[in-house]
Protein backbone atom coordinates (compact mmCIF):
# COMPACT_ATOMS: atom_id res chain seq x y z
CA UNK A 1 0.00 0.00 0.00
CA UNK A 2 2.57 2.12 0.92
CA UNK A 3 4.87 1.51 -2.09
CA UNK A 4 1.05 2.47 -4.57
CA UNK A 5 1.21 5.58 -2.52
CA UNK A 6 4.57 6.83 -3.48
CA UNK A 7 3.95 5.59 -6.94
CA UNK A 8 1.09 8.09 -6.99
CA UNK A 9 3.20 10.70 -5.38
CA UNK A 10 5.63 10.73 -8.05
CA UNK A 11 3.80 10.18 -10.54
CA UNK A 12 1.86 13.69 -9.40
CA UNK A 13 5.40 15.04 -9.14
CA UNK A 14 6.56 14.54 -12.24
CA UNK A 15 3.09 15.88 -13.71
CA UNK A 16 2.92 19.32 -11.73
CA UNK A 17 6.71 19.80 -12.45
CA UNK A 18 5.87 18.95 -16.68
CA UNK A 19 3.09 21.54 -16.47
CA UNK A 20 5.45 24.35 -14.46
CA UNK A 21 8.07 23.91 -17.36
CA UNK A 22 5.46 23.71 -19.82
CA UNK A 23 4.45 27.14 -18.72
CA UNK A 24 7.54 29.04 -17.69
CA UNK A 25 8.34 27.84 -21.28
CA UNK A 26 5.70 29.68 -22.80
CA UNK A 27 6.07 32.84 -20.69
CA UNK A 28 9.86 33.16 -21.92
CA UNK A 29 9.09 32.77 -25.37
CA UNK A 30 6.58 35.78 -25.27
CA UNK A 31 7.89 38.13 -28.03
CA UNK A 32 6.44 41.02 -26.37
CA UNK A 33 7.99 40.41 -23.04
CA UNK A 34 9.83 43.36 -23.65
CA UNK A 35 9.80 47.22 -23.47
CA UNK A 36 7.77 49.00 -25.74
CA UNK A 37 9.90 49.93 -28.88
CA UNK A 38 9.72 52.50 -31.91
CA UNK A 39 9.09 51.00 -35.68
CA UNK A 40 10.35 53.85 -38.25
CA UNK A 41 8.70 52.90 -41.41
CA UNK A 42 9.56 54.67 -45.32
CA UNK A 43 7.05 53.93 -47.68
CA UNK A 44 8.12 53.79 -51.20
CA UNK A 45 6.15 54.37 -54.64
CA UNK A 46 6.39 54.19 -58.16
CA UNK A 47 3.92 56.37 -60.72
CA UNK A 48 2.06 57.98 -57.01
CA UNK A 49 0.95 54.25 -55.58
CA UNK A 50 3.02 52.94 -52.29
CA UNK A 51 4.58 49.73 -53.07
CA UNK A 52 6.41 48.53 -50.40
CA UNK A 53 6.84 49.75 -46.59
CA UNK A 54 10.57 49.87 -45.21
CA UNK A 55 12.36 49.27 -42.09
CA UNK A 56 15.36 50.12 -42.24
CA UNK A 57 16.37 48.14 -45.48
CA UNK A 58 14.06 45.35 -44.72
CA UNK A 59 10.74 45.13 -46.00
CA UNK A 60 7.71 45.60 -43.58
CA UNK A 61 4.71 44.86 -45.23
CA UNK A 62 4.18 42.77 -42.63
CA UNK A 63 5.01 43.95 -39.34
CA UNK A 64 5.09 42.77 -35.85
CA UNK A 65 4.38 44.48 -32.96
CA UNK A 66 3.02 44.60 -29.23
CA UNK A 67 0.60 46.82 -27.56
CA UNK A 68 2.34 50.29 -26.69
CA UNK A 69 4.83 50.20 -29.35
CA UNK A 70 4.75 53.03 -31.23
CA UNK A 71 4.83 53.06 -34.93
CA UNK A 72 5.82 55.81 -37.45
CA UNK A 73 5.26 56.20 -41.25
CA UNK A 74 7.14 58.31 -43.21
CA UNK A 75 6.67 59.57 -46.82
CA UNK A 76 9.35 62.19 -48.36
CA UNK A 77 7.61 65.18 -49.74
CA UNK A 78 4.01 63.34 -49.88
CA UNK A 79 1.01 63.57 -48.24
CA UNK A 80 -0.34 59.95 -47.53
CA UNK A 81 -3.00 58.60 -44.94
CA UNK A 82 -3.62 54.94 -43.88
CA UNK A 83 -7.17 53.24 -42.84
CA UNK A 84 -8.47 50.06 -41.42
CA UNK A 85 -10.86 48.37 -43.29
CA UNK A 86 -11.80 46.65 -40.44
CA UNK A 87 -10.99 46.34 -37.50
CA UNK A 88 -7.91 48.38 -35.69
CA UNK A 89 -5.00 47.77 -33.41
CA UNK A 90 -4.86 51.94 -32.99
CA UNK A 91 -7.11 54.27 -31.26
CA UNK A 92 -8.95 54.97 -34.75
CA UNK A 93 -9.41 53.67 -38.38
CA UNK A 94 -7.69 56.31 -40.39
CA UNK A 95 -4.87 58.90 -39.90
CA UNK A 96 -3.80 61.41 -42.25
CA UNK A 97 -0.47 62.22 -42.57
CA UNK A 98 1.12 65.92 -40.77
CA UNK A 99 4.38 66.84 -42.18
CA UNK A 100 4.78 63.76 -44.58
CA UNK A 101 4.77 61.61 -41.47
CA UNK A 102 1.94 59.69 -39.22
CA UNK A 103 2.83 58.70 -35.88
CA UNK A 104 0.44 56.14 -33.78
CA UNK A 105 0.42 53.79 -30.75
CA UNK A 106 -0.89 50.46 -30.88
CA UNK A 107 -3.58 50.16 -28.32
CA UNK A 108 -3.30 48.49 -24.91
CA UNK A 109 -6.58 46.84 -26.52
CA UNK A 110 -5.52 45.58 -29.55
CA UNK A 111 -6.18 42.34 -29.49
CA UNK A 112 -2.86 39.75 -29.82
CA UNK A 113 -2.35 37.05 -32.43
CA UNK A 114 -4.35 38.90 -35.10
CA UNK A 115 -3.66 40.52 -38.64
CA UNK A 116 -5.04 44.00 -39.47
CA UNK A 117 -5.09 44.73 -43.04
CA UNK A 118 -4.39 48.36 -43.37
CA UNK A 119 -4.30 50.53 -46.39
CA UNK A 120 -1.30 53.17 -47.67
CA UNK A 121 -2.80 55.67 -49.72
CA UNK A 122 -2.03 59.22 -51.59
CA UNK A 123 -4.40 60.96 -52.94
CA UNK A 124 -4.94 61.09 -56.89
CA UNK A 125 -2.77 57.64 -56.52
CA UNK A 126 -2.90 53.77 -55.87
CA UNK A 127 -3.29 52.29 -52.26
CA UNK A 128 -0.96 49.15 -51.01
CA UNK A 129 -2.03 46.59 -48.34
CA UNK A 130 -0.04 45.59 -45.76
CA UNK A 131 -0.88 44.29 -42.56
CA UNK A 132 -0.05 44.81 -38.90
CA UNK A 133 0.37 41.87 -36.07
CA UNK A 134 0.01 42.60 -32.50
CA UNK A 135 2.49 39.59 -31.08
Amino acid sequence: MLTHFRRIVRVLLIIGLTAFIGVYSFAQDDPCDRDAQTFDLKIKIKNNTPTEVMKGDKNANELHVCRGDTIEWKLKNKSFFITFPDRTPLDSKAKISNNNKITVVVSDSAEREVSYKYGIGIGGGGTLDPIIVVD
